[in-house]
């Protein structure tokens, strides 16, 4: 009976570390999330012509459509900077 409780543990303990792995790795991509989106913020508000507001909202865009801030990165910095774009 020890070997199969000890087999059972093992089973629910080896569930445990992949679930705990999965959140941790969550948590990281929604870090790596948040840190581009700062960044996105940041980047336009070296736009100067852009209002507080416009920032928040084209920010809040770019972070929930993952390819179109691929595309924004990969602009040169000027291009990301023109404000005639």
């Amino acid at each position: 009976m020890m070997g199969t409780i000890s087999e059972k543990n093992d089973i629910c303990f080896g569930q445990i570390a992949d679930t705990m792995g999965s959140i941790a790795q969550r948590i990281s991509s929604e870090y790596e999330a948040c840190k581009r989106c700062g960044l996105v913020y940041d980047t336009l508000g070296m736009i100067e012509s852009l209002s507080v507001e416009v920032r928040v909202e084209v920010a809040e865009y770019l972070c929930n459509h993952s390819k179109d801030m691929d595309l924004f990165y990969s602009l040169p910095d000027d291009a990301k900077l023109s404000d005639s774009v």
